[in-house]
């Protein structure tokens, strides 16, 4: 069994971020105090920023996890938020068990539904693909997205897991968006699909598939911290995307011949996606 710690590479990772930041300052003082005294009172304040570019924040985000999510929609975005020197970035599952994702591999919660807070700064659901539809029709996972969804300052998903928002009633009115192939069934849930790659909207925030969560996350840290520090973040990771098939990411460049093997594919899934949103939607209704 393999188990990611993620609280090592998050304890490195502020680590070297804190450390960068005090040798930039501490190089930027040598400059200075060699510099011509006359010269030292106006270029010490404005050259010396890392105090207040790196000056801890306090917000909370909550990243669901569940049996069979995919897991780069989840580890990318908790990569980068944990870049945010004092952000708390937990993983949150029904139980403290393990939860075994698409890959196999398993991850450890740190919270349970219960033990959460009602209004965190962000929930973050990921998408998979069985698991999400598993994961629709579970229901104390959708009531816990719309609790604790609809009291954060800000809910977001990554892929398909805005069918998940959307299945908790978040995404009611919104723009949205998701993995392209299942853009047609956000309407199902009230949602304008948007084929861009992050999509704000009000107190939403959605990203497309798998991969575009490293950009949603990155928008998220501009959001929340600025300009330069989400530039800091993403030179730290040295994000700078070079595919080897350019354009070949989005179904409206990439090879039609692809796009229509990709689709005629998948086909059977969306039609099995479509009809368990269906179900839940009745199931809900039937509820309420």
């Amino acid at each position: 069994m393999s188990i990611i710690d993620h609280v090592t590479r998050r304890s490195f990772v502020r680590a070297l971020t804190a450390m960068s930041g005090a040798v930039a300052c501490e190089s930027l003082t040598r400059v200075i105090m060699a510099a011509p005294s006359k010269n030292t009172q106006r270029i010490e304040e404005p050259m010396c920023k890392c105090e207040s570019v790196m000056k801890p924040g306090n917000e909370t985000i909550l990243i669901l996890i569940y049996p069979g999510f995919t897991s780069l929609d989840a580890i990318a975005p908790q990569h980068v938020f944990s870049s945010m020197i004092g952000a708390k970035v937990k993983f949150v599952a029904k139980t403290l068990d393990p939860v075994r994702c698409e890959g196999g591999f398993e991850i450890i919660p740190q919270l349970t539904f219960d033990q959460c807070p009602d209004s965190p700064t962000l929930l973050m659901v990921p998408g998979g693909s069985m698991g999400t539809l598993e994961a629709i029709k579970d229901r104390a996972t959708v009531d816990f997205i719309r609790r604790v969804g609809g009291g954060a300052s800000m809910a977001g998903s990554v892929c398909t897991g805005s069918l998940l928002l959307g299945a908790a009633g978040l995404l009611k009115g919104y723009q949205a968006t998701c993995h392209w192939q299942l853009l047609e069934l956000l309407p199902l849930f009230g949602a304008f699909p948007s084929t861009k790659r992050v999509v704000f909207d009000r107190n939403r925030v959605t990203g497309a598939g798998v991969t575009a969560g490293l950009d949603f996350a990155l928008e998220l840290v501009r959001f929340y911290r600025g300009d330069f520090y989400a530039e800091c973040v993403e030179l730290l990771s040295q994000y700078d995307p070079q595919p080897p098939f350019p354009r070949g990411g989005d179904p409206a460049t990439a090879n039609p011949a692809v796009v229509s093997f990709l689709n005629e594919m998948h086909q059977p899934f969306v039609k099995k996606t479509a009809e368990a949103i269906r179900k839940a939607e009745n199931n809900q209704h039937s509820r309420s």
